[in-house]
């Protein structure tokens, strides 16, 4: 009896193995198919044009539903309903084409050949309808504020929605999708970087869209541009009372204001002044309630309360008691009471430049919109203001 070496079985082992796997039939994998809706698909068949039988059925949860059954040969297929009229069978390739299908076509067919081997391939379609544009909208985006851009999509099966800024993708993490149709990115909080063009794309296996937003991000809260208007407003009074002060002086002794014009241009002017340091200080005030106390702020704010005491004071004496102040004989109080509207010019023209120029800064480093165009309320405010100093000058 001859023993096999080692090395001989191994080899007899290959060759049987490979043997096995000559006999046995090739496998088919699954093919997937996606269409839309309405459209038509054409199914692969197995190529086999000398089939004793060919036989197509669609699969779902309840069993196969046969959809055609040809015999070979010059045999017309029997196509069954509700395929009848919309199905199309190729002999020549066994291929099958379905026209006008609908989502509820979407499934697993099947195409069995049997020509002494069975034969089967199996063909996974998806009919999808197409996404419809994406709809990007957003609020109104102010700095240092959680904002977020939304992205909905009206109509079909979304399968992916990606996010661009200025042509460069976004990180998936920055984007959650909170549903199949619906994305928010989040701006948490909100700032100069993130200006720019954002675009949505939606998709699923037939079909894509994209819509682009210009988004912008507000540097000015609700507050800060009323303290701006506030500060404008109280600038204008000041430049107009420095008017009432400067034009008396500027006069020729002949064209003088004397007499009740005097008594009622300088209770205007200083009038004017206690209302511009009233504006002012309610400028300040909310300009610390935006950005928190500072020093810068809290000094002005004293200084203007006191002069604001003083023109008042100076204002309903020169209007109820003008003899009053020949009546004082304190030389401090005559400087205090004479000095205090043209003070209180220069203290409101320097504080509120100030916060103008602290709000426009805020603006620049914060925002991406246009600054607040102010040149209406400048023009109201002179005005306004200048009437009745022109009233007293016509007089």
């Amino acid at each position: 009896m001859l023993l096999c070496q080692p090395a001989e079985l191994l080899g007899t082992a290959w060759v049987l193995l490979a043997g096995l796997l000559v006999l046995l039939p090739p496998a088919l994998g699954a093919v997937h198919r996606a269409v839309a809706v309405g459209s038509s698909v054409l199914l692969p068949g197995l190529d086999n044009t000398h089939s004793d039988s060919m036989c197509w059925e669609f699969l779902n949860g309840t069993g196969p539903h046969p959809i055609l059954q040809h015999e070979g040969g010059t045999h017309t297929p029997a196509i069954h309903a509700p395929y009848a009229g919309r199905a199309v069978f190729h002999p020549s390739n066994g291929s099958l084409l379905l026209e006008d299908v609908q989502q509820s076509d979407s499934g697993t067919y099947r195409v069995t050949v049997s020509s002494g081997d069975r034969r089967s391939l199996e063909i996974q379609l998806e009919v999808l309808q197409p996404v419809s544009r994406p709809q990007l909208r957003t609020s109104s985006l102010l700095a240092r504020a959680t904002g977020q851009v939304v992205c909905e999509v009206a109509e079909g099966r979304v399968d992916t929605i990606t996010w661009k800024k200025d042509g460069q993708p976004l990180l998936p993490d920055r984007v959650p999708q909170l549903s199949s149709s619906r994305s928010v990115l989040y701006l948490r909080p909100a700032k100069k970087s993130d200006c720019g063009s954002y675009s949505c794309n939606a998709s699923n296996g037939i079909s894509w869209q994209e819509t682009s937003l210009e988004v912008t991000i507000e540097g000015l809260s609700h507050r800060l541009k009323h303290t701006l208007r506030i500060a404008v407003i109280a600038v204008v009074f000041a430049a107009v009372s420095a008017w009432g002060l400067i034009i008396p002086v500027c006069q020729s002794e002949k064209l003088r204001i004397r007499g009740e014009l005097w008594r009622w241009l300088s209770s205007y002017t200083c009038g004017l002044v206690c209302i511009a340091c009233i504006l002012d200080g309610t400028a300040g005030i909310l300009w610390m309630w935006e950005e928190g106390p500072s020093v810068v702020v809290i000094l002005p704010e004293i200084t203007l309360s006191y002069l604001t005491v003083v023109t008042f004071l100076v204002a309903t004496t020169v209007i109820f008691q003008p003899t009053d102040f020949s009546h004082l004989k304190c030389k401090k109080a005559q400087r205090t009471m004479g000095y205090a509207a043209p003070g209180a010019v220069v203290a409101v023209v320097l504080s509120s430049t100030f916060l103008i120029k602290s709000i426009y800064h805020r603006h620049v480093e914060e925002g991406c919109t246009e600054f607040m165009d102010v040149t209406i309320l400048v023009c109201s405010a002179a005005a306004v203001s200048a009437l009745p100093l022109l009233a007293i000058g016509l007089c």
